[in-house]
C-alpha cells in the first residue's frame, strides 16, 4: 500500500500513540461540547476495543504468535501492522467527522415538545428498565421468528443499557453517592447474564463498557473518570483471559439447556484459578491476539485485494445495507445480504469453521468497496450522522427532558457495532426508531402537554436546573454533568 510506513514493531508503537492521541481528542471535544450526550465516545471504545488492544500485544517486545492455531491461521506482525494503518485513518475521519458536525449544524436546537409530567423524570428509569427485561426474557425469544421483527426485540436489550445510564445519571445529579454507585456496579450483571443465557460475555461486556463511557462524559471530577475507566478496562481485561479459559465448558452447559445451577457452577470456574492480566504472559498476549485482533483480517483483506486475487465490492456491501432499510415482511424475496463471516471469507480467503463468529467491522467493510477513500469518506460520514444524533440527544438531555433523549440515543445506538457489517447497523438503526416511536406513540405521549396551551402550576418557567421531582420545562441547554 502505497505511503504505508515499514511494517515493524516501533511503527507500529508510533501509530499506537497516534491511536491514543485521536481518542484523546474525541474525548476533549465530548467534554468541551455542550451538546454532547457520549454516543461518539462509546463508539470510540468499542473501535479501540478491536484493533488498538490487539495492536498493543504487537508492541509488547518479544511477542511472536507460537500457538498451532495462531500458526495455522497465519497471524503476523505484517497484517495486524498493515490492518492498524487503515483502521487508524478510519479513527481520524471519524473523529473529524465528530469535531466538523458543530460547524455544520451551528443550531441543532430541537424544539421543545410540551411540558413533560412528573413520571418523565422520576419514573422513566425505571419503566425503561422493566421493558427492557421483558422484551430480554419474554417477547424477544418469540418475536425473533417473525421476520423483521427481530431487530425490533434486539432494540428492547438496547433498552436496557440506557436505562441504567439515566438511573446512574439521576443518582450522580441528585449528589445521591451510594446510589450512583449502587448502579454502577449493577454493570457488572451484564456479563454474568449473557454469560449464563447465551454462553457469550462480549455482549454483556459491551453493554457495560457502554454506560460506563456515557457516564465518563458526564462525571467530574474528569481526572478520576478517566482513572476509574481506566482501571474498568484492566479488569475487563482480566476477567476475558479468565473467561476464555473456561469457554468451552460454559457453552457446553448453555447451550446445551443445562439447569441454572449447573451453568453458574460452570461459570464460578472462571475464579478457580484466577489470573490478572500481565502483558508478559505469552498465553495472556495470544489469547488477546486471538480475539480481539481485527487487525488481522484487515490486514488480510488489504493483502489478498492489493495481489489482484479478489475484485472490490464497488458499493455492493453498501447496497446491501440500504436494501436493509426495506423490511422482509414486506420484501419476502429480497436478496440476502450474507453475514458478516462470508464478506471477510470473500475478501480475506480465510475460511471458517461452521459455528463461528466473526464480524467484519467498519473499517475492513469500508475497504473492500474503494480501498482507502471509502475508508475516510465512510467514517467521515459515519462520524457526522452520529454527533448529529448524539448532539440532538445532549440537547434534550440537558433540557431536562430524558424521554426525547432516549428516542435519540436509541436509534444512535445501532451505530455502535463496531464489528458488525453495513446492513446489520442500519437494520439495528431502523429497528431502534420503529421501537421508540411506537414507545412514544402509546405509552409516552400522554405525559407531554400541548405547549399551545398555559403551562400547568408545577412548571418551572426559567428553571435551569434538572427538576427530579416535577416536570418542567427548561430554556436553555446546559452542559451535562455541571452541577
Amino acid at each position: 500500500m502505497e505511503f504505508m510506513p515499514t511494517p515493524n514493531r516501533e511503527n507500529l508503537r508510533e501509530l499506537l500513540a497516534w491511536w491514543v492521541f485521536l481518542f484523546g481528542v474525541l474525548l476533549w471535544s465530548q467534554w468541551r461540547s455542550k451538546r454532547a450526550a457520549g454516543l461518539p465516545l462509546v463508539y470510540g471504545f468499542a473501535i479501540t476495543m478491536m484493533h488498538a488492544i490487539g495492536a498493543a500485544v504487537y508492541c509488547v517486545d518479544g511477542y511472536q504468535p507460537r500457538s498451532p492455531i495462531l500458526l495455522q491461521s497465519n497471524y503476523n506482525l505484517a497484517c495486524t501492522f498493515t490492518g492498524f494503518y487503515v483502521a487508524l485513518i478510519g479513527l481520524a475521519s471519524f473523529v473529524f467527522g465528530c469535531l466538523i458536525c458543530p460547524v455544520i449544524f451551528p443550531r441543532n436546537r430541537p424544539r421543545l415538545m410540551g411540558y413533560a409530567a412528573p413520571q418523565i423524570t422520576t419514573q422513566l428509569p425505571g419503566t425503561l428498565l422493566l421493558i427492557s427485561l421483558l422484551f430480554f426474557f419474554l417477547i424477544r425469544p418469540l418475536i425473533n421468528r417473525v421476520p423483521s421483527f427481530a431487530s425490533i426485540g434486539s432494540a428492547g436489550t438496547y433498552l436496557s443499557v440506557l436505562a441504567i445510564t439515566m438511573y446512574i445519571y439521576v443518582a450522580y445529579q441528585s449528589g445521591d453517592r451510594a446510589r450512583f454507585a449502587k448502579w454502577l456496579i449493577s454493570t457488572t450483571a451484564f456479563p454474568v447474564i449473557t454469560v449464563l443465557t447465551m454462553g457469550f460475555a462480549g455482549y454483556g461486556g459491551n453493554a457495560a463498557a457502554a454506560i460506563w463511557a456515557f457516564c465518563l462524559r458526564f462525571y467530574r471530577p474528569r481526572w478520576l473518570g478517566v482513572l476509574a475507566f481506566t482501571l474498568l478496562l484492566y479488569a475487563g481485561m482480566t476477567l476475558y483471559i479468565n473467561y476464555m479459559r473456561e469457554r468451552i465448558s460454559i457453552r457446553e452447559s448453555v447451550w446445551g439447556q443445562r439447569d441454572l445451577s449447573s451453568r453458574i457452577q460452570r461459570a464460578t470456574n472462571i475464579f478457580s484459578q484466577f489470573e490478572l492480566f500481565d502483558i508478559h504472559s505469552q498465553v495472556h498476549l495470544e489469547t488477546v491476539d486471538l480475539r480481539m485482533n481485527q487487525n488481522d483480517l484487515v490486514g488480510k483483506a488489504v493483502i489478498y485485494i492489493e495481489g489482484g486475487r479478489v475484485a472490490t465490492a464497488e458499493g455492493g456491501t453498501l447496497y446491501a445495507a440500504a436494501l436493509a432499510l426495506i423490511p422482509r415482511i414486506l420484501w419476502p424475496n429480497k436478496p440476502a445480504s450474507g453475514g458478516s463471516g462470508s464478506l471477510v471469507s470473500r475478501f480475506t480467503g480465510v475460511n471458517f469453521a461452521a459455528g463461528t463468529s466473526v464480524g467484519v467491522g467498519q473499517v475492513l467493510e469500508f475497504y473492500v468497496n474503494w480501498k482507502l477513500p471509502s475508508v475516510i469518506i465512510g467514517f467521515l460520514v459515519f462520524g457526522l450522522v452520529m454527533t448529529y444524533i448524539d448532539q440532538t440527544a445532549g440537547t434534550y438531555w440537558a433540557q431536562g427532558d430524558l424521554w426525547n433523549a432516549i428516542r435519540w440515543l436509541l436509534p444512535g445506538m445501532g451505530m455502535v457495532q463496531a464489528g458488525g457489517s453495513m446492513a446489520e447497523i442500519v437494520s439495528s438503526v431502523a429497528g431502534n426508531a420503529v421501537f421508540v416511536w411506537g414507545l412514544h406513540r402509546y405509552l409516552f405521549a400522554r405525559y407531554y402537554e400541548d405547549l399551545r396551551k398555559p403551562p400547568p402550576p408545577h412548571t418551572l418557567r426559567g428553571s435551569r436546573n434538572l427538576n427530579l421531582e416535577r416536570g418542567s420545562r427548561v430554556e436553555r441547554p446546559e452542559r451535562l454533568g455541571s452541577r
